[in-house]
């Protein structure tokens, strides 16, 4: 049984990140892009390093989520 009753909350955090980041960084692209007029470079590198992050930080979360329920 679950010992836990937010793991499941937990898991849907960890998408929300995921999309998030990946989100921020296209947009903060785009962004970059319109100023500097500079389409698609900005966009495409900041999305791509806002998916490398996303599974970076997704991977950190859901590695402690399981360490700690194997250590119980």
């Amino acid at each position: 049984m679950n010992k836990n009753p937010l793991s499941g909350l937990l898991m849907v955090s960890a998408g929300n990140i995921f999309a998030s980041m990946v989100i921020s960084g296209l947009v903060l692209g785009y962004l970059v892009d319109s100023w500097l007029d500079t389409r698609p470079f900005f966009m495409l590198s900041l999305g791509a390093l806002g998916l490398i992050g996303g599974f970076q930080r997704v991977h950190k979360l859901l590695g402690a989520k399981d360490r700690d329920s194997n250590e119980g």
